[in-house]
């Protein structure tokens, strides 16, 4: 009975183990949470003012705008602009629009440096990799290295298996190049035409 007692008490405390196990993960993500909601609320006062003058600017050229379509329009129907002898000059002020043409940045320009940095960057790691782990390409080379006399060469002979896998990361290899180069055209494609919608 005392065996069947510490059993089930072990049992419950691995239970239990794994209960606060949980608890404590879901307290960090919880925490994780809070700080980026204490630090959106930060700057959510300095939005809401620059909302609230946008806001009020619009409201301030809305107004403008509506009172000088009114005047000219009260003017055109009562025949002040034919009967006064002053010169009244009246304006209609178009409401301000956003340009749909992004000013910065040259997106077209930057795609192709960001391709041609992303080789490059790839290419350099290549050779770092290749002078860290450096080998020996043919015997000259090896017996300048440790100055000693070759005695013979053993060629490599590459298995099924080995050619194999060797065929299947050169496929890999080539399907990623041209799925990067698929999406490259893509992207300029794509871009291209909004930057034409916009203009």
């Amino acid at each position: 009975n005392q065996s069947l007692i510490t059993q089930e008490l072990g049992r419950m405390l691995a239970a239990s183990e794994v209960q606060v196990a949980a608890l404590g993960a879901r307290v960090g993500e919880y925490e994780t949470r809070l700080r980026r909601a204490q630090e959106l609320l930060k700057t959510a006062p300095q939005i809401e003012a620059e909302f609230a003058q946008l806001n009020r600017d619009y409201g301030i050229h809305k107004k403008n705008y509506e009172d000088l379509v009114a005047r000219r329009e009260s003017a055109s129907l009562s025949g002040e602009l034919e009967g006064s002898s002053g010169s009244v000059d009246f304006r209609l002020i178009d409401p301000p629009r956003a340009s749909q043409k992004p000013v910065a940045p040259n997106r077209l320009l930057l795609l192709p440096l960001a391709l041609i940095a992303a080789l490059g960057a790839g290419l350099g790691l290549a050779f770092v990799l290749s002078q860290l782990r450096a080998v020996f390409f043919d015997a000259r080379a090896v017996r300048n290295t440790i100055g000693l006399p070759i005695l013979g060469v053993v060629t490599l002979v590459r298995s099924e298996a080995a050619r194999a896998r060797e065929s299947r990361s050169l496929k890999k290899f080539g399907l990623a190049s041209s799925g990067l180069l698929g999406m490259f055209i893509a992207a300029v494609v794509v871009l291209t035409v909004l930057a034409n919608r916009a203009g």
